[in-house]
């Protein structure tokens, strides 16, 4: 009995000197990531849906993508200019939100009609620019011809008219279209079956041909000589029709004057001089007469 308790005593005392020595000696120090007391601990388990490549989080930090998205206004693209929302709509007739000008959406209306050949929408298009841009005589003579292809000769003739008098002080490369119109008012006139204007058109057409030599250093004088001829029998046609039309005798005196006839081009000056004030004389075709005494 004596020596069972006696081998109870001891196992006691060895059990509590065992446990006690751990805490007289530090713990050793590991050598290498995975030894030492983290080696047998065991990994804690990863949140649904991570990855063992996940980086880890410092606790109350964020990464910088999610801080800048933190600071900036509506991250999300929600609400009054944030990202991703839409722009604001312009709102009025002007040139708030960068929408065009009146100008460029009537040319660009004028060049939609054009590729359907609506030639008449295309007209009534560019005819409000034409009447904002009188300075732009070209765009009038390019609506004449819209007007043409639409079969409405009274508007076009308008137009054609209105460009030769604004051609005749512009500059050259104006000028250089003025045959062409009267070719085109010869051909309205022909539609019509305007006796009057077909041979006066036809005359100054022909006088024109003559004026473009005058610059040409190869002159051909017998081409110049061909074109008056014929401008001096279309024009008396004309003179025929319409006795008192000053431009006719205006044209008239230069085809004489230009062929030698000088008191033949004096009598058509003061017949035309008579009614010089009458408003059937351009600009450029009064100033000669008002200069001549």
């Amino acid at each position: 009995m004596r020596v069972a308790l006696l081998l109870v005593l001891a196992v006691v005392v060895i059990g509590c000197e065992s446990l006690r020595a751990p805490q007289a000696v530090p713990p050793p120090v590991p050598t290498s990531v995975g030894q030492g007391e983290r080696q047998p601990t065991p990994p804690s388990p990863l949140p649904e849906g991570k990855g063992e490549a996940e980086v880890p989080r410092s606790k109350g930090t964020f990464p910088t993508t999610e801080l800048s998205r933190a600071n900036a206004p509506f991250p999300s693209g929600r609400g009054d200019g944030g990202v991703g929302s839409s722009p604001p709509v312009p709102s009025g007739n002007g040139n708030e939100g960068g929408s065009s000008p009146p100008e460029d959406d009537a040319l660009s209306h004028v060049t939609k009609c054009l590729e359907r050949d609506d030639y008449l929408s295309a007209a009534a298009h560019l005819e409000g620019y034409v009447r904002r841009h009188a300075d732009q005589p070209m765009f009038r003579f390019q609506l004449a011809e819209m007007y043409l292809r639409a079969a409405h000769p009274a508007e076009a003739k308008c137009h054609l008219e209105q460009f030769v008098a604004d051609a005749q002080t512009g500059p050259t490369a104006l000028q250089s279209h003025l045959v062409t119109a009267h070719i085109k008012l010869r051909e309205i006139a022909i539609s019509t079956r305007d006796r009057f204007g077909e041979s006066f058109h036809r005359g100054v057409g022909l006088v024109l041909l003559v004026r473009e030599q005058d610059s040409d250093p190869k002159r051909d004088e017998g081409f110049c000589e061909e074109m008056l001829c014929k401008a001096l029998r279309a024009l008396t046609e004309a003179k025929e029709q319409r006795p008192g039309d000053s431009r006719v005798r205006m044209y008239l005196a230069e085809v004489h004057e230009r062929t030698g006839n000088r008191h033949g081009a004096g009598a058509e000056r003061a017949a035309a001089r008579a009614d010089v004030v009458s408003g059937e004389l351009t600009a450029k075709e009064r100033l000669p007469l008002l200069l001549r005494e």
